[in-house]
């Protein structure tokens, strides 16, 4: 069990790798079900930078550790029809 979350965090810390370098906008919820819609400023070892662009933290900077993030992907916009 212990090297499943390894394994995760370690994909979640190279996917935000790719989303610093490559500007993609990011969805992450934490162990206290808190979302974030956020651009990633800094990846660190254990933790990450985020600076939020959307909800009730608009325009705030954030640490996150990762051993706090449940769900890390790509942000995409919903379309209201």
């Amino acid at each position: 069990m212990e090297n499943d979350l390894r394994d995760t965090l370690e994909r979640f810390k190279i996917k935000a790798e790719e989303f610093l370098k490559d500007n993609i906008k990011a969805f992450i919820v934490d162990v206290n079900d808190t979302y974030y819609f956020c651009d990633i400023i800094f990846v660190g070892d254990t933790s990450l930078l985020i600076q939020n662009f959307k909800g009730k933290r608009i325009n705030e900077q954030e640490k996150l550790f990762w051993a706090d993030i449940v769900k890390f992907e790509e942000y995409k916009e919903v379309e209201k029809k």
